[in-house]
């Protein structure tokens, strides 16, 4: 049975540091301070970390910061430069002092319940490093500025994780099914709460990917070497617009080149880290095999990519016509797009 919040321990420090780095945005960046100011669980801190803005977004922060004092910290690299994703999530690290570790983009927004309910996870399950959930591509909330004629661009799509609900999945299982599905669904790195000891003891992010597989770098590190948990409910929006962050980095183009430099970290840090699981290394080659052979690997996948591409169109209609919730219940019956947790060595 989950711990209740109000049950939890006081500590020296918050029980959770919300992180929140932002590179202008002054559009959103108050839409989300203001979701976490909104949430029900109130022992956390707030730490706003400015990777360089030349807009409104700066004056915004300290605003906040200035408002809610010793609750919400602004900082900023020296200089005010501007280093990338990776090391301004790590200099909020640096401050923060909270139990555990919720990150947020700025441009998105969580859920009142959003830290209630995971940190009554991880309080019931000390074996645990991370919790983790689906999120809400969240298209809609842009519904009056897109035509008419196509009402499917303002559908909300929520994520598929394809991972067993409510259950402890040793490493490196989680690991593997990311390399299985070829980075797809990998988790928002909104949707999740990290114990700060574990995420520290890692490294935290590398500062060299400054925008693209930033996230993937961190859930490569967490899941390759801790327990994981995963639940069935959305508890924040992923803000879909031509602005984003992954958009500026060249969308699919820009991952398709910087997936490859991925992979080369990923194949030195398990090679370093005495990674030996056969299910894991077997996973790692049939990814590099896109890459090595990628003309071979179209053909022997187009069937696949077809039915992919069919996937998603049926996806969108399915979820227009049906409620998110009744999507994904049938999803679950039919037990579609789940990684076998079995057979890991």
């Amino acid at each position: 049975m989950a711990a209740k919040v109000k049950d939890i321990a006081p500590s020296q420090g918050p029980v959770v540091s919300c992180i929140i780095i932002f590179l202008n945005g002054e559009a959103f960046i108050a839409e989300a301070i203001e979701s976490v100011l909104a949430q029900r669980f109130t022992d956390w801190e707030l730490i706003l970390v400015d990777d360089g803005s030349t807009d409104g977004a700066t004056a915004i922060a300290q605003r906040f910061a200035a408002s809610h004092p010793g609750q919400i910290v602004y900082t900023e690299h020296p200089g005010h430069e501007n280093r990338g994703m990776s090391a301004s999530r790590n200099a909020g690290l640096r401050v923060a002092k909270g139990k555990y570790i919720a990150f947020l983009d700025a441009d998105d927004i969580w859920l009142p319940d959003r830290l209630s309910v995971q940190v009554d996870v991880l309080e019931s399950r000390p074996d645990v490093s991370m919790v983790m959930g689906p999120t809400l591509l969240w298209s809609s909330w842009n519904r009056a500025n897109l035509p008419d004629r196509r009402p499917w661009l303002a559908t909300d799509i929520p994520t598929e994780l394809g991972l067993p609900i409510d259950r402890v999945l040793e490493p490196p299982i989680v690991a593997i099914g990311f390399l299985e599905k070829h980075g797809g669904n990998v988790p928002g790195i909104c949707s999740l709460l990290v114990r700060r000891a574990d995420l520290l003891a890692v490294g935290g992010f590398e500062d060299r990917f400054r925008t693209l597989y930033e996230d993937q770098v961190f859930f490569f590190k967490m899941c390759l070497n801790y327990r994981v948990i995963v639940i069935d409910q959305i508890l924040d929006y992923y803000r879909q617009h031509p602005d984003s962050a992954c958009h500026q980095a060249g969308g699919l183009k820009g991952d398709a080149q910087w997936r490859p430099v991925f992979l080369e970290w990923l194949q030195d840090y398990m090679i370093g880290q005495g990674f030996t699981s056969k299910r894991l290394w077997k996973a790692f080659r049939g990814e590099m095999f896109r890459f090595d052979r990628p003309r071979l690997w179209k053909l022997l996948t187009l069937p696949r990519t077809v039915a992919d591409q069919l996937n998603t169109r049926s996806r969108r209609l399915a979820i227009f016509v049906l409620t998110p919730k009744f999507y994904n219940y049938l999803r679950r019956k039919l037990r579609l797009s789940v990684v076998d947790v079995e057979n890991v060595r």
